[in-house]
C-alpha cells in the first residue's frame, strides 16, 4: 500500500513538521509512505498532476485554516479520478467539527481529531489487513454502514520523547533554503480565549538532551532560520534559559525565532540574550492590546508594566530583532481603544509590529461566546471578524487600510528615520500619521495596486509635500535619502528625493579611498585592496545636515554639509541596515 502525507504551506518559504512527524511515526508494517510538500500558490491543477502520478492508495492531508479550501478541492477531486483512494484529513482545521464535514463532503473517509502520531499508523494498519479494528483508533471520526462515527478521544502523549523525531535525512534534504520548524513543548499555560492551544490543559515538553541534539542536527545541516512552534517559549523559564545559553555558547551561526511572553522574562533571562551574537534571536512577543478590561475577558493573565519593561530592556541591547504583535476586534476594544494600544506599542520601537484581526478559530471560547459580544464573522476560512458590539465593520476597514500602510512603512525597515523625525514633529500621535496617510493613500488609488519599494519613498514624498513646510521638506529629504541608502545598494536615488551635487566629488571619494589610514580606520578589511576595487563596494554621499546626529541622536541641527559613507558589504544582522560612518572628504 502507499500512502502520500500531503502538505500545503501557505508560502515557499516554509516548511512543514507535522507530515514528517506522521511518517517517523509509521513502522515498516505501514506499506511505503511518502510526503510531498506543495504551496498554496502553486496550481491546483498541477498539485493534483503530482498526486495522480504517484497512484497512492490513501492520501492525508494537515489541514489549516490557510489551506482548508485547497485541501477540500484536491481530495474532492481525487476521488473522482481515484474512486479507491482514501482520504484522511486532520489538523485543528477539521478537529472540532469532525463529523459535520464527514456527512457534509462523502468524499472524505477518515479525519484524526487532536494529535495523530499513535493514530494515524493505526488507520493504515487497518487499510492494509484490517488487524486493527476502526472501533479501537482513538480520536477518529470515520464512516461505518452509512453512518458517521466518532471514536472517544485517547489520553495526550505524555512522554513526547516516545514519538520519534521528524527530522530525517529526507526531511533535512527537504528543507533548502526554507525555514525550519521546532517544537520543544506541546500546550501552553494561559487561557486566551481566542486561541485554540487553550483547549488543551497544560504543558508537556521533550527532554533537554533530544531538544539540543535535533537544534545541532538541524544547523549542521545548514538550516538559516529555525522557528519555534511553541505557543509560549518562556513559559518555563528555566527550560527558557538553558535553550537560550545552548544556541548562544553552541550554535552562535544559526538564526533562532521564539514566541515568548515578556513579562514572563526576568535580569538573568535578560543578561543571557545580552550575550547573543546581533541577529542570532528573535522574539515574537504578543502584547494584543493594552486594555486591561480586554486582557480579563478573553482570559489573558499579564503584566503589562512588566510587559513594556522587558521589551524596553530588551530593545536596548542591541542585538535582539523584535517582533511585537496587536490584534483588532478582541472583546471590549473598541476603536478609540485599539487606537491607545496601537501608539502604546508603536513607542516601544520594536523592530516589527504586526496589526493582525481577531479569528473566530473553531474550537476557541471567544467563537463560543460570539453572541455576548454581538460578533460578526466570515463563516470560511479564516473566520476573521466582521464587527462585534463595540467596533464596527467601517471602523475595521480603516484598520486594514493603517495595517497596509504599517506593513509598506514601519515594517520594511526601509523608513525607520523619516518616520521618526515626521511623526515627532507633524503628528499628534503615530496612529494620526498612519491613519492619514493610509487616507492619501486610499484617495490616490495606491491602496488597489502593489507599490515597489522605491516607489514608497516618491510617494511618502509626494504625501509630505501637502503637509510640511518647505524649510522642514529639505530635512525630511536628506532623511529619505539616508533612509534610501542605508538600506537600498543601488545608489539610484527614487523620484522626487534630491541629490545634493558637489564638484570633483568622486574625486575625492578616490583620494580617500587610497589613503591606507583611511582604510583602516574606517573600512577594515579591506587593506591593500586597490580603490577602484572597494569603490564598488561603497558609497559616499553628502548630504545638507549631518543626518546622523538627527537620526541617531533627536539633534535637529543647523544646516551642515556632511558626507557620509556606506559599506555595503556588512549589513546590520538585526536591523538589515547597511554599515554607514560620518567621514571627512
Amino acid at each position: 500500500m502507499k500512502t502520500l502525507i500531503i502538505a500545503l504551506n501557505s508560502k515557499f518559504i516554509h516548511s512543514s513538521l507535522a507530515p514528517w512527524y506522521l511518517k517517523a511515526s509509521c513502522t515498516n508494517q505501514c506499506g511505503l509512505v511518502k510526503v510531498m510538500e506543495f504551496t498554496i500558490n502553486d496550481s491546483l491543477d498541477s498539485i493534483l498532476a503530482d498526486i495522480y502520478r504517484e497512484r497512492p492508495d490513501a492520501a492525508a492531508f494537515s489541514c489549516y485554516i490557510w489551506n482548508i479550501t485547497h485541501v477540500m478541492r484536491l481530495a474532492e477531486t481525487l476521488k473522482k479520478i481515484l474512486p479507491d483512494i482514501k482520504i484522511i484529513l486532520g489538523g485543528p482545521e477539521v478537529s472540532f467539527d469532525a463529523e459535520e464535514l464527514l456527512n457534509s463532503n462523502p468524499y472524505i473517509d477518515y479525519i484524526i481529531r487532536g494529535e495523530g502520531e499513535s493514530n494515524f499508523k493505526l488507520i493504515l494498519k487497518h487499510l492494509i489487513d484490517g488487524t486493527i479494528r476502526l472501533e479501537d483508533i482513538g480520536n477518529l471520526t470515520y464512516r461505518k454502514d452509512g453512518n458517521v462515527l466518532s471514536n472517544s478521544m485517547c489520553s495526550l502523549i505524555e512522554n513526547l520523547d516516545l514519538i520519534p523525531s521528524p527530522y530525517t535525512d529526507e526531511m533535512l534534504a527537504s528543507l533548502g533554503n526554507k525555514i525550519a520548524y521546532f517544537e520543544s513543548s506541546r500546550g501552553c499555560p494561559f487561557s486566551c480565549s481566542y486561541c485554540i492551544s487553550s483547549t488543551i490543559d497544560g504543558v508537556r515538553y521533550l527532554s533537554m538532551d533530544r531538544v539540543k541534539e535535533e537544534l545541532i542536527k538541524l544547523v549542521n545541516a545548514g538550516v538559516k532560520m529555525v522557528k519555534f512552534v511553541d505557543r509560549t517559549f518562556n513559559c518555563n523559564r528555566a527550560r527558557a534559559k538553558e535553550i537560550f545559553k545552548f544556541i548562544i555558547d553552541k550554535l552562535p551561526h544559526g538564526g533562532f525565532h521564539f514566541e515568548a511572553a515578556a513579562d514572563l522574562f526576568d535580569d538573568e533571562i535578560i543578561d543571557i540574550l545580552s550575550k547573543a551574537p546581533p541577529g542570532l534571536i528573535q522574539l515574537e512577543i504578543g502584547v494584543q492590546t493594552t486594555n486591561t478590561e480586554t486582557h480579563e475577558a478573553v482570559g489573558r493573565k499579564t503584566s503589562l508594566d512588566k510587559v513594556f519593561g522587558f521589551v524596553r530592556k530588551l530593545k536596548e541591547l542591541g542585538n535582539i530583532h523584535l517582533h511585537l504583535d496587536l490584534i483588532a476586534g478582541l472583546p471590549l476594544e473598541d476603536y478609540s481603544s485599539f487606537k491607545k494600544s496601537f501608539n502604546d506599542v508603536y513607542g516601544l520601537k520594536p523592530h516589527q509590529l504586526q496589526l493582525g484581526f481577531l479569528k473566530m478559530l473553531k474550537g476557541s471560547r471567544v467563537r463560543e461566546e460570539a453572541s455576548i459580544y454581538q460578533y460578526r464573522f466570515r463563516e470560511y476560512p479564516p473566520y476573521e471578524v466582521l464587527c462585534n458590539k463595540y467596533i464596527s465593520f467601517d471602523e475595521l476597514l480603516e484598520l486594514k487600510g493603517v495595517e497596509e500602510i504599517l506593513e509598506r512603512y514601519f515594517n520594511s525597515g526601509r523608513f525607520t528615520f523619516s518616520l521618526e523625525f515626521m511623526i515627532k514633529d507633524f503628528f499628534a500621535s503615530p496612529f494620526d500619521f498612519y491613519y492619514d496617510f493610509y487616507l492619501y493613500n486610499m484617495n490616490i488609488g495606491y491602496l488597489d495596486r502593489s507599490i515597489s519599494s522605491r516607489e514608497c519613498y516618491t510617494v511618502l514624498y509626494e504625501y509630505l509635500k501637502t503637509i510640511v513646510p518647505a524649510d522642514k521638506m529639505k530635512i525630511l529629504n536628506e532623511l529619505l535619502k539616508f533612509d534610501f541608502l542605508v538600506s537600498d545598494k543601488s545608489n539610484n536615488l527614487p523620484e522626487g528625493v534630491e541629490r545634493l551635487v558637489c564638484r570633483d566629488f568622486n574625486e575625492s571619494c578616490f583620494s580617500f579611498l587610497k589613503n591606507e589610514d583611511n582604510i583602516k580606520c574606517y573600512l577594515p578589511g579591506y587593506e591593500g585592496v586597490p580603490a577602484k576595487q572597494i569603490f564598488k563596494q561603497v558609497h559616499f554621499e553628502v548630504f545638507s545636515y549631518n543626518v546622523i546626529e538627527i537620526t541617531y541622536c533627536n539633534i535637529n541641527t543647523q544646516e551642515q554639509e556632511t558626507a557620509i559613507l556606506f559599506n555595503y558589504k556588512n549589513r546590520d544582522k538585526v536591523t538589515g541596515l547597511f554599515e554607514h560612518k560620518k567621514v571627512r572628504i
